[in-house]
């Protein structure tokens, strides 16, 4: 998938184009200027005009007090931190320069989430250096770069862009193995990774249970790559089942499980549900071949979908867990959400070549409820663990394919 955490809507996007990190000019301003304009950029822009009743000023001073006794740039961005950390925002903290390039982000390829009193990995991509190094889903973290994941929540930017960044360039991560192993450390080479429409058909594959088969696709990320991908695979499931001979079959699933696990978030995901309730497209015209006479596009018939979701499903991947609640599309399965779902966030350059990022706008549902800080809760549990017998799936694909059995859960009929 093409990096894809830019920012587009009212939504993060992801890294098609990356965070616009440049080289730090020659002559550097000093730490009270970047102060400074942290100050008046968030007075300015951050989405609650009160900075949820912080003490804004008083830490702004606090941070200034500390600039002076800084000696090293790491010193200085650890003050930064800890005055964004005032605001209690997934979304609102500062990228030092050069972390993140202007385009062709890499990554390591590990997602991770809140399990228990620590952080364990949520997800693993194909191809990537995580899955050398032998991560397997619900392996314990232990620390990356040094800094150590326990109970303590983390934001947006040690979620998931830790593990994102320059390719060529590494992260270090600490780990346990889930079945109670040694730790381990691993040095993680962050790489380019395919398209998101190219994973999203790779992770395309027909699932059978009890005499009934159901589609399945994973997306990474949300872009307008991969939606588009999801709607060209579920348009016209005829011609996907002609085409790509590994989902042979793929017009006659009962069902659709949509694995939105460790996904980052990031393109509007309007298209995605609008098209999930059969209401995104109408014939057009005919197109006439040996074949017949064929209606373009073809009428979308809506199938049972099931939207798989844990502990790394962020941002607007959040947000599409709240569609599928509000127009009842399907059910959402697996763990509450990561809880980073206050949105809209902005990316303001920096004097120093950093880039602060903050909330400009939040998710709320229709009810004016905020998930920030706890996650959309699913409507069928079940935690993200590996399969737990020879044959089966994860547990969350297991219970997926178990609600869309159950017609009470508004599955397969």
């Amino acid at each position: 998938m093409s990096r894809e955490l830019v920012l587009v809507a009212a939504v993060l996007l992801a890294s098609q184009g990356g965070v616009w990190a440049q080289p730090a000019p020659t002559q550097q301003p000093s730490a009270p200027s970047v102060l400074t304009e942290i100050d008046r950029i968030i007075r300015d822009a951050f989405l609650d005009p009160k900075l949820k009743g912080a003490d804004w000023a008083g830490a702004v001073t606090r941070a200034a007090s500390e600039l002076k006794l800084a000696k090293t740039a790491a010193e200085r961005d650890r003050v930064y931190d800890r005055l964004l950390a005032t605001l209690s925002d997934s979304h609102t903290f500062r990228v030092r320069a050069g972390v993140l390039p202007d385009r062709g982000w890499g990554t390591a390829g590990l997602r991770i989430g809140r399990d228990g009193d620590g952080y364990a990995v949520k997800g693993v991509m194909p191809g990537s250096s995580a899955q050398r190094a032998g991560f397997k889903l619900g392996d314990r973290v232990l620390a990356v770069d040094g800094k150590p994941y326990g109970k303590e929540r983390v934001n947006f930017r040690e979620l998931f862009l830790i593990f994102e960044g320059v390719p060529g360039s590494s992260v270090e991560v600490k780990w346990q193995p889930l079945d109670g192993g040694e730790p381990r450390t691993s040095r993680l080479v962050r790489r380019l990774e395919e398209p998101g429409d190219t994973l999203v058909w790779k992770s395309a594959r027909i699932l059978s249970r009890d005499g009934k088969t159901y589609g399945y696709a994973r997306l990474w990320g949300v872009s307008a790559e991969t939606a588009l991908a999801l709607v060209d695979m579920l348009l016209d499931r005829n011609e996907t089942a002609r085409s790509r001979a590994q989902l042979s079959g793929w017009n006659e699933i009962d069902g659709f499980l949509l694995d939105v696990r460790a996904n980052a978030g990031g393109y509007d995901p309007n298209i995605l549900a609008t098209f999930l309730r059969g209401q995104w497209n109408a014939g057009d015209y005919y197109v006439r071949s040996r074949d017949g006479r064929h209606l373009v596009p073809p009428e979308y018939r809506p199938l049972p979908v099931a939207l798989l979701v844990n502990a790394a499903t962020a941002s607007a991947g959040e947000a599409l867990a709240l569609k599928f609640r509000r127009h009842a599309i399907g059910p959402i399965v697996g763990e509450a959400t990561a809880g980073m779902a206050s949105g809209g966030a902005d990316a303001r350059k920096l004097s120093d070549g950093s880039t602060l990022w903050l909330t400009a706008r939040a998710i709320e549902d229709v009810e004016g409820r905020s998930y920030e800080g706890e996650g959309v809760p699913p409507d069928v549990a079940a935690p993200d663990r590996p399969p737990a017998a020879p044959g089966e799936e994860e547990a969350i694909v297991e219970a997926a394919l178990r609600a869309l059995a159950d017609p009470k859960r508004g599955g397969v009929r």
